[in-house]
């Protein structure tokens, strides 16, 4: 017996009345940016199976939504609606939100039902969603119990020891981390999974690897660009099964040892030096025009066991996902950001959420099912236009209702919402939670317009930081920090240090200093939470796909390079294999 017959019937007559090419798509024009844009035959036959509406956004432009959605990595002062304390928040000073401490809003101490609101016909649904957002409190901080001595952490769960992380699932002695999976004892890494006393990394399994990008099965190599099964290697690219390789050059033991011996990386000048050299080395490199490995069928990068995947960045173990960003076993699942083991979720962002089934147009939902239009909710089924709630089945704006009642209004809603051009999309982007600027979405290159994104809708205002003009005692400025590491005592931790560039304050904390000074690297010049915004303008991860001629035999190939930027050497995965031997 079907749930909601009156939806069922508009939808079903929505897609009768499509007109679809030759090839069962249909090319649309982006309301947003204007953009002609094409809907797959695969892409339409998903949007009828989930019953919603062909998108009416360009694949970028929900990109930037969705992205918009989620906090960017950096911490605010705002004042707890519950004590009355201030407060570390992802939120800032001016947010027009309740924040209570993470403690308080995971714990019983509130009820998100006392909140409900009873379902007004004559309104439109975002109007009364948005009128439910603003009163339903939030936590400073994504912070569950699953992590312990974890406090500055964000969006993460299941964590031990752990500070300034964000976006990490499992994870011990972790500073300054994004988006981990499965790793301990790193610092300054992106992007990584089964890592293990790693920093400024990113990749597959490494141990004891620093400045290693797109590196796999690696141990003790320093500056290495798309290596794989690799043992002390140093500043070398496209290695595959090497051992003793430096700048590509193939050492005995001894030489390579001798030449390690030679050089200092606890000196901040000479680090600069190889760093420099880095980056010119990944310019030469030769790069395959999609990363991964186990794909079939598929179109993106950094894809890993991926069977009918498209457009998708960071994806493993996942079957016809498409338009996806950082997920693991996702299956008939588009347009999700972040989490694992999904299933029929569609226009939802997932960031260190486990285990959801049919979850749509929603945010930060945890081990749920069947919710639509909701927001920071976990351990629910049946749920629409919720905030906030958690082990509730059968609310509508955080008001209980029987499973009778409560499919009848729902069908009355849809159909309405569909009718009047709602129902079918994520949420309007003058609901996003932070400034446009404070969100994560900025960190990607090609999104930084704040004018476009205000064009759009986004709220781009200024962000009131408390930082002092005044210099004392206690302050030291970055460009006097001791050259070198050995030259650093313990005093250090009792300072702060004023990062001059970016005009921003930091310390470096205990497991910090241990960690420079164990594997001889120098104090940082640059405050945390800029080199964490920095990393992925670093990698130049464009949330777009060219067309692009091989380098070396000329098949046009899809690749994740922009061919504007004169990146060389982008080969077919054929010749990529040739180049290697």
């Amino acid at each position: 017996m079907n749930k909601t017959p009156q939806f069922d019937s508009a939808i079903d007559e929505y897609f009768s009345k499509l007109a679809l090419d030759e090839k069962n798509g249909q090319w649309r024009t982006c309301r947003f940016s204007g953009e002609r844009f094409y809907v797959r035959p695969e892409d339409v036959d998903f949007y009828r199976k989930i019953q919603v509406p062909l998108p009416t956004l360009s694949p970028l432009e929900r990109w930037r939504r969705k992205l918009a959605f989620a906090p960017g990595y950096q911490f605010f002062k705002v004042k707890s609606s519950h004590t009355g304390n201030e407060v570390v928040s992802v939120y800032p000073s001016n947010t027009p939100f309740k924040i209570y401490e993470h403690e308080v809003w995971f714990s019983d101490q509130w009820d998100p039902l006392e909140f409900g609101k009873v379902v007004e016909p004559d309104k439109s649904f975002f109007e009364q969603f948005r009128n439910l957002q603003l009163h339903v409190p939030r936590p400073n901080l994504n912070n569950d119990s699953s992590n312990v001595n974890a406090e500055y952490t964000n969006s993460s769960t299941h964590l031990k020891n752990c500070y300034v992380t964000f976006d990490q699932l499992h994870g011990e002695d972790l500073y300054y981390v994004e988006c981990c999976m499965n790793n301990k004892n790193c610092m300054d890494c992106w992007a990584c999974i089964g890592a293990d006393s790693c920093y400024g990394s990113h990749g597959t399994k490494m141990y004891k690897c620093f400045f290693c990008y797109w590196t796999e099965n690696t141990i003790e190599s320093y500056f290495l660009f798309d290596c794989k099964n690799c043992e002390y290697c140093f500043m070398c690219s496209n290695l595959r099964n090497k051992k003793f390789c430096f700048y590509n050059e193939q050492l005995t033991k001894e030489e390579y040892e001798k030449r390690i011996k030679e050089i200092n990386l606890g000196n901040y000048d000479e680090l600069q030096k190889y760093l420099a050299d880095f980056r010119s080395l990944r310019q030469r490199a030769i790069k395959k025009n999609i990363y991964g490995e186990h794909w079939v069928d598929s179109v993106g990068t950094w894809m890993f066991n991926v069977k009918d995947c498209y457009f998708v960045f960071f994806v493993y173990e996942s079957e016809r996902t498409c338009y996806s960003l950082g997920l693991v076993g996702g299956r008939d699942s588009y347009d999700v950001l972040g989490g694992t083991n999904m299933e029929l979720c569609y226009e939802f962002i997932a960031v260190s959420a486990e285990n959801n089934y049919g979850i749509k147009f929603s945010s930060a939902v945890n081990n749920s099912r069947n919710l639509e239009y909701c927001d920071s909710c976990s351990s629910c089924h049946d749920c629409f236009g919720c905030v906030g709630l958690r082990n509730k089945s059968f609310c509508i704006f955080n008001k209980q209702y029987t499973e009778e009642e409560y499919w009848q209004v729902v069908d009355l809603l849809k159909t309405s919402m569909l009718k009047q051009g709602e129902y079918g999309e994520f949420f309007p982007p003058a609901f996003a939670p932070f400034p446009y600027h404070a969100s994560v979405i900025t960190s990607y290159p090609g999104f930084d317009d704040l004018e476009k994104a205000k064009q759009y809708g986004y709220l781009v205002e200024n962000i009131q930081e408390d930082i002092s003009a005044s210099v004392s005692a206690d302050v030291v400025l970055s460009s006097k920090l001791p050259m070198d590491i050995k030259d650093v005592d313990d005093s250090i931790l009792q300072k702060i240090i004023l990062d001059e560039e970016h005009n921003k304050r930091f310390r470096i904390v205990p497991f910090e200093l241990e960690f420079y000074r164990k594997y001889n690297l120098p104090l940082p010049r640059v405050a945390p939470l800029i080199r964490m915004a920095q990393w992925r303008k670093d990698l130049d991860l464009r949330l777009q796909f060219y067309e692009v001629a091989c380098t070396k035999c000329g098949k046009k190939v899809p690749t994740m390079y922009n061919p504007e930027l004169s990146e060389k050497n982008v080969y077919c995965e054929q010749c990529y294999q040739d180049s290697l031997g």
